[in-house]
C-alpha cells in the first residue's frame, strides 16, 4: 500500500466492466505523470470486473467494494470521503486516456490557480478499442463556455479533471443520470471551468453504454436541472422556463415574445451589455433565438429575424437569412 499522498486521485467506478477495464486502467498507469493514486470502486459486479482489477499489483492502485449495485452517483460520491489527492481526474471504466492526460491538465491548473475544473475534446473509439474518426468537441472559450453551459452540457465527463475541495463543497453528484452536467454547471456558476484545446480522452463508444441505454430517462432528468439552472440563476423554476432552455424549441403554449423576454434577462444576468460581449457570444445568442423562430415564428419568422438585440448583420449568415424567408413564405400559405 502507497503511504504517500498523492497528488491525483484517478476515480474509477466499474459496474460489470470486465471486457474493457484493463485497457482502462492500463491507460492510467502509463501516464507520464505518476503521481497519483487509482481509486477503483467496484459497484457490485456480477461478472469477472473484480478478478481483471486484481489482475493488478500497482501500489496506487486502490480497490473499493460497494456490498450492492447502488449506482454511479452513489459510487462516485464515495470519493467525498476517500479521495486523497488535491485534483480528481475522473476515468470511466470502458474509455481510456492519453498518455499525458494528467500531466497537460495539471500544467493548466497550476499555470490558472483560480480554475476549479479542466475538461478536453475526446476522440471516439469503438467497442474493439480502434479510432473511428470521429472526434467529440466541446467548447473551448471559457466565455462562451458559460452560456452554452445554460442550455447543455459541454464536457466530456471521463475528460474532466476537478479541484477535490470543490468536488466536496458541491457535495458531488446529486441526479441518476446527467449528473455529470447538473455537478459542472453547479461548479461553474462560482467558479471558472475550462476546456483544453487538445483530445486527452478516448472515449468508448457501444451500445451498453449509459447515453445509449438510458436516453429516455436522460432526457426527463434535465428537467429538473434545468430547475436548479434557473434557481441559481434567480429566475422562476415552473416548467415554462424550464422549456425554454431545453431544445428543441417548439413547446406548445410557449409564445415567441416569452422567449425574447426571458432570453433579453437570460444572457444580460452573465454579460449586462452586448459591447462586453465577444463575437462569438453574440452570434450564440442569435443562434439560440434563430432556433426559437424557426420552429414558433410561422409567417413572422423574417421579421422576428431582425429582432433586437439578438441581430446583427456582421455575425448572421447568408444560409440562415435565406432558410427565415423559406419559412415564412412557406407558413403564409397555410
Amino acid at each position: 500500500m502507497n503511504t504517500k499522498i498523492p497528488t491525483v486521485t484517478v476515480l474509477m467506478a466499474a459496474y460489470n466492466s470486465e471486457r474493457y477495464i484493463s485497457q482502462a486502467i492500463q491507460s492510467v498507469l502509463d501516464q507520464s505523470y505518476t503521481d497519483f493514486e487509482l481509486l477503483i470502486i467496484d459497484d457490485g459486479s456480477t461478472d469477472g470486473t473484480l478478478e481483471k482489477i486484481k489482475i493488478y499489483k500497482d501500489n496506487r492502485i486502490r480497490i473499493l467494494q460497494n456490498e450492492s449495485n447502488n449506482g454511479v452517483v452513489y459510487t462516485r460520491n464515495r470519493a467525498l470521503l476517500e479521495a486523497n489527492g488535491e485534483f480528481i481526474a475522473i476515468m470511466d471504466s470502458d474509455d481510456m486516456a492519453t498518455t499525458d492526460r494528467l500531466e497537460t491538465l495539471l500544467n493548466k491548473f497550476y499555470e490558472n490557480p483560480e480554475l476549479a475544473l479542466i475538461g478536453s475534446h475526446a476522440k471516439v473509439i469503438d467497442a474493439n478499442g480502434d479510432l473511428t474518426g470521429h472526434l467529440i468537441k466541446v467548447e473551448t472559450n471559457p466565455e462562451l463556455l458559460k452560456y452554452r453551459l445554460l442550455f447543455g452540457n459541454s464536457f466530456a465527463h471521463s475528460s474532466v479533471m476537478m479541484r477535490t475541495d470543490v468536488f466536496r463543497e458541491f457535495n458531488g453528484y446529486r441526479v441518476p443520470l446527467a449528473e455529470d452536467y447538473d455537478l459542472f454547471f453547479r461548479i461553474s456558476t462560482k467558479y471558472p471551468v475550462l476546456n483544453l484545446d487538445r483530445a486527452l480522452l478516448l472515449y468508448r463508444e457501444h451500445l451498453q453504454g449509459i447515453s445509449k441505454k438510458y436516453a429516455a430517462e436522460l432526457e426527463n432528468q434535465l428537467m429538473p436541472i434545468k430547475g436548479n439552472t434557473l434557481e441559481l440563476l434567480g429566475f422562476p423554476t415552473d416548467t415554462k422556463y424550464q422549456k425554454m432552455l431545453t431544445s428543441p424549441f417548439d413547446w406548445p403554449n410557449i409564445k415567441t415574445k416569452d422567449y425574447r423576454d426571458f432570453y433579453i434577462q437570460l444572457f444580460n444576468r452573465i454579460t449586462p451589455t452586448d459591447r462586453q460581449r465577444s463575437l462569438d457570444v453574440q452570434k450564440f445568442i442569435f443562434e439560440r433565438w434563430y432556433d426559437v423562430i424557426m420552429r414558433n415564428g410561422g409567417r413572422n419568422t423574417l421579421s422576428l429575424f431582425f429582432t433586437k438585440p439578438f441581430f446583427e448583420w456582421k455575425y448572421i449568415t447568408a444560409k440562415q437569412l435565406r432558410r427565415a424567408l423559406k419559412n415564412t413564405i412557406k407558413n403564409l400559405f397555410k
